[in-house]
């Protein structure tokens, strides 16, 4: 069965992976309270609602998983489908449900999910926080790699998504990490989200080590879209290659030269 045409049909994805895309589907489902909440509770944090932190975790977390489930519609598989990719999945579904459970408790509350060392409890839950998003986006890479090494139909879409997960992953856990070992995301200027970018909340004042965090992770959806898009306005699969390969390392370079940046304490896009 030939696959590979890059649709993003529901059928399909549930076919790819029944638990990625039930995840999918819970995800977008607690949007809806979210959003109501955020409407409705006037309690801030950081200067912006409570409830803005929840609903970015929850599309975030919707759009990788969406991402992982087309990256495995796309394949044919060598033989059998590898056997560890079920308990990977899994490992990366249980430390999804984690991180979004403890973030939306939080908000419920009214209490820091991220850089809360308050309490003996809350540091805890926060260094567990961070081993959970650690794992949460090697097991990415590792189903990316697994797509590398054992797909029959080695395509530049497919080859692009499995890249971008390998690629996201690791961009991702090191950004993630490092940002996670600060005692805020914040480098200068005003240690708030107001007057922040709109949407992102991005520090307009200072530095914002969440901006190269962001690139890093979006890796695994910016490089299988340029081969898509490069694939639909009619070029070549040799073209589809180098376009993915200057996505590559342009990703990369935004990536380390926005850390760079923000350690500098410069924003992204000043006040």
């Amino acid at each position: 069965m030939s696959r590979g045409g890059g649709g993003l049909a529901a059928g399909r994805l549930w076919q790819a992976s029944p638990a990625v895309a039930l995840g999918v589907l819970l995800l977008v489902a607690a949007m809806m309270p979210t959003v109501t909440l955020l409407a409705l509770d006037p309690r801030l944090m950081a200067g912006v609602s409570v409830w803005v932190k929840p609903l970015k975790f929850q599309a975030s977390l919707a759009i990788h998983l969406v991402t992982v489930a087309w990256a495995l519609s796309l394949v044919v598989w060598r033989g059998p489908r590898p056997r560890w990719l079920g308990p990977v999945i899994a490992l990366m579904l249980t430390m999804a449900a984690f991180e979004i459970a403890y973030i939306t408790l939080q908000a419920a509350r009214g209490e820091a999910s991220h850089f809360n060392l308050a309490t003996p409890l809350t540091r805890a839950l926060y260094t567990a926080m961070g081993i959970a998003a650690v794992i949460l986006v090697a097991t990415t890479a590792v189903i990316g790699l697994s797509i590398l090494l054992f797909a029959a139909n080695r395509t530049v879409l497919v080859v692009g998504a499995a890249l971008g997960l390998v690629l996201g992953g690791i961009a991702g856990g090191i950004t993630g990490l490092t940002l996670g070992s600060q005692p805020s995301p914040w480098i200068g200027g005003l240690a708030s989200n107001a007057g922040g970018l709109p949407l992102v909340n991005w520090s307009r004042t200072g530095g914002d080590l969440r901006v190269a965090h962001f690139f890093g992770l979006h890796l695994m959806q910016a490089l299988p879209l340029t081969v898509w898009v490069v694939g639909r306005l009619g070029g070549s699969p040799r073209l589809q290659a180098g376009a993915l390969a200057v996505a590559a390392v342009v990703g990369v370079g935004v990536t380390w030269w926005t850390w760079n940046q923000a350690v500098a304490g410069l924003p992204l896009v000043g006040v």
